[in-house]
């Protein structure tokens, strides 16, 4: 009787080793899909994209998919329906951006976009046209200042009335960004979650209101609790997840909003890199609404998919994404400088 004790006490202890502390860290997938699911804890199908995207609109009503392949987890909308081109909704970024993708879906080879802009330079911008006579230098020194993110408002186009500027850098699935520079357009602006559509000059959402600063960069910061102790975050709807500062909670929050030297896209020092993993937060309060059980992960992570800057701007400064409003609705007030969510 003994000799069975013991042996359904050892099996206990073994089943019991086997079950994963649920504050424990757990490692993160290299696979992008299954990365952006385990941080969400929830399931993307990407072939519902397009037919999210091309719903029933108006001017201010505007459907945006959360499925959008490589982009999974952020606002995606059509931009223009006759040539398909497709751009994230991000409030943590300040320019509205074109990528290279843009320009393929306009037909134009490379060559031909640079003649373009340059033919116009020539005409509207003469100090500058006039420091590059040729046409083969000036096409050259544009590149290298683009890549640097120099100048690229010299390659500044306009859709739909949405002025947007050119990054060569970025390769993605996508073909250009909407930042803070076309929210801030409107009065007030809604994304609901809930139906996915992003409302332009909306009523103003009954809802909890949390006043917000608008930094000379144009981030969008609230206040919030985490675990009782206040903390400084962005919301942002370009990023799907929980991405907290270094120490968050310790009441010892280092971050001048005012101070944006070491943050550019072209930063490329050192950062430090924190093992691949991600963690459980609970008791994080937003306004009236507290969440548990939410998964995190350091911008610093290995392999993250963060530049430098952004990297260790989100050190200091943390990051509320989408995961905190899937099952809501959120609005930017630019006139009361309120953020809401119902």
């Amino acid at each position: 009787m003994k000799i069975k004790s013991l042996i359904v006490l050892c099996l206990i202890v073994i089943l019991c080793s086997c079950v994963q502390d649920p504050t424990s860290p757990e490692k993160i997938s290299y696979d992008g899909q299954k990365m952006t699911e385990q941080l969400t804890q929830r399931k993307f199908d990407t072939s519902k994209a397009v037919e999210e995207m091309t719903r029933e609109r108006t001017e201010t009503r505007i459907p945006f998919t959360m499925n959008y392949s490589e982009c999974l987890g952020k606002p995606v909308i059509e931009l223009d329906s006759d040539r398909h081109i497709y751009v994230m909704v991000d409030s943590g970024c300040t320019r509205n951006w074109y990528f290279s993708s843009f320009i393929e879906k306009t037909n134009l080879s490379d060559d031909e976009f640079m003649r373009i802009i340059i033919q116009d330079l020539r005409k509207n911008e003469p100090e500058i046209s006039n420091e590059h006579p040729s046409d083969e230098e000036f096409s050259c020194f544009l590149k290298n200042e683009w890549a640097n993110y120099n100048l690229n408002y010299l390659a500044k186009l306009y859709i739909n009335g949405i002025s947007l500027r050119y990054d060569s850098v970025q390769k993605q699935s996508y073909d250009g960004v909407l930042g803070s520079d076309y929210l801030m357009n409107y009065d007030r602006v809604t994304f609901d979650y809930i139906n996915n559509y992003m409302i332009l000059n909306d009523e103003k959402l009954d809802g909890t209101e949390i006043p917000f600063i608008q930094t000379a960069n144009s981030e969008i910061l609230i206040n919030f609790t985490y675990n009782g102790q206040q903390e400084l975050a962005m919301i942002d709807t370009g990023n799907y997840c929980f991405t907290p500062r270094h120490n968050i909670g310790d009441g010892k929050q280092d971050y001048d909003i005012d101070d944006y030297s070491t943050y550019g896209l072209t930063y490329n020092d050192d950062v430090p890199v924190t093992p691949r993993i991600m963690q459980t937060y609970d008791n994080i309060q937003i306004g009236g609404v507290t969440y548990s059980n939410i998964k995190g992960a350091y911008s610093t992570i290995e392999g993250s998919g963060f530049g430098k800057g952004a990297q260790l701007h989100m050190m200091k400064l943390n990051n509320l994404g989408n995961v905190f409003f899937y099952d809501h609705i959120i609005q930017f007030d630019f006139v009361d400088k309120l953020f809401i969510i119902k």
